[in-house]
Order: C-alpha cells, then structure tokens, then sequence
C-alpha cells in the first residue's frame, strides 16, 4: 500500500508565498540609512586609513548591519567636528562616551567596546598615579572636545589639573617629549600606544624615553548615539539587539583593551 502524502494545496501555497513577502516587506519597512560620524585618527579603535574608515568600531557597525538591514554609512572627522556635528543633529555619532550631560541630548545604544586610557608620562619623570588627586596641579595632553567620565571632567572642571588639548596622539606624545606637558592621556591601552608609535617613526625611536603608569586613568565605554531630535529609537533598539548577537558570536574571542574617551 502506497503511504499517504499530504497534498499542499494552491490557496496554501498562495499563503505561504504572501506571508514570506510580508516578512521581506516587513524588513524592508524598518530598514533605514543612517550617517555616522566618528574619529579619524585613534587607531585601532576608529581611524581613516586611506581615506576609507577603519578599526574596530567600524568592524562592528558592518557585522550589526548584516544582522539589521540598517546601513550605517561613516565618515571620519577630527573628534570635535564629528561630536559638535552629531549634538546638531547633522548625524549619530560613534565611539562615544556616556556622560549626564550627554544623556539629556543623546540616545545611547548599549556599550560596543570598552576603553582603557592610559597615562603616558616622559621617563625620568614619573609619578604615582592611584587616584584623580595625583594629577593635582599637572598639564595632562589630551583629545578636544573629549569627555574622559563624569569624575574626571569634574575634576577638570574644578581646576584639580589642566588639559592642554590636541587633535592626535602623535602630537601629544612630541609634547610631552618636550616637556610641555607633564603627562598625555592615550587610549586603547598598550595595544593602542603601540600603534601610534609603530606609526610615527620618529616616536619609534624614542620608545625608551615614554613610560605608561600601572594605573590606567579609566575604563571608558564607547557607545553609538544618536541625537534625541532624530527620533532614532527603534534604530538604537534594533542595533542594541544585533549588537547583543555580535557580541555573543565573538564571547569566545579574547577581549582585548579599549580606548579614549570621546
């Protein structure tokens, strides 16, 4: 006896066939292009590398693409021209830090990497550092328009010790060569103050005369944020969702230090 096969019928095929294209169309629908500014120089996290953005936030954003549909189309600026632009409502912005201040203007999706800024001081003259006390009355180099915490700001801000402000790294680190400054914030830990060198030749060489102290300024995380005015949401909450998958995809993957706070 032959067995018996169900049989689909062409009002079920019709069926299936409206339903998948409601799924497609239902994607289609929510799927948006957003513009993202971001930092173009603070390798390996985000950086311009023949003039095509790069790094691991960038990384990051393509395989939450995948998972979304949303296109996220960057463009790399000196950090305070990409934050000020973004704060307008020109763009998100990426790489970002998470401040009180910044949470009346932004929505922030949850954190995408985490950075360790470290303080970098010219050998010979070395101090300790354990708490924000012990930069009392010093010039530190760090990023324009950075934000390196809620603790630190405020501490900048109540005079406890300056910052003598840049657009790079690389000159920041001739700086306290020169003893200009009396240390320089660098982030991404040791893998990031050895990518500046390895891409200064003339740091390279002076490797011997820097010195990172044993007790990073702060672990900073970076974030996607999007101005309140856009209305952007579902997108963060979208992006939240894939980033979680992502970030569960690479669980196996040794974490590996983060960088300065923007």
């Amino acid at each position: 006896m032959m067995p018996t096969r169900s049989r689909i019928t062409r009002a079920q095929r019709c069926l299936v066939v409206v339903l998948a294209m409601l799924a497609v169309g239902a994607s289609v629908a929510h799927a948006e292009t957003l513009l993202v500014y971001g930092d173009d120089s603070y390798p390996p996290v985000i950086f311009s590398e023949a003039g095509k953005p790069t790094g691991i936030l960038v990384d990051i954003l393509r395989q939450v693409s995948a998972r979304t549909g949303d296109t996220y189309e960057v463009r790399l600026f000196p950090w305070k021209r990409a934050y000020e632009h973004a704060r307008a409502g020109h763009a998100a912005v990426v790489g970002v830090s998470k401040t009180a201040e910044r949470l009346e203007q932004f929505d922030f999706s949850d954190a995408i990497y985490f950075d360790d800024i470290q303080i970098v001081v010219k050998k010979g003259r070395e101090f300790t550092f354990s708490q924000l006390d012990d930069l009392k009355g010093k010039t530190i180099g760090g990023v324009l328009g950075a934000s390196y915490g809620d603790r630190v700001d405020a501490a900048i801000k109540d005079g406890l010790f300056k910052i003598d402000q840049d657009t790079g790294q690389k000159g920041r680190l001739y700086k306290l060569l020169l003893g200009r400054v009396d240390g320089a914030f660098i982030g991404n830990g040791t893998e990031g103050f050895d990518m500046v060198l390895l891409s200064e030749p003339g740091l390279q060489a002076r490797r011997n005369e820097l010195v990172i102290l044993s007790t990073p300024l702060t672990r900073d995380a970076l974030h996607l944020a999007v101005a309140k005015s856009l209305g952007k949401k579902a997108l963060i909450e979208r992006f939240n969702l894939a980033l979680r998958e992502v970030q569960k995809a690479a669980a196996t993957v040794p974490n590996k230090a983060p960088k300065a706070k923007k």
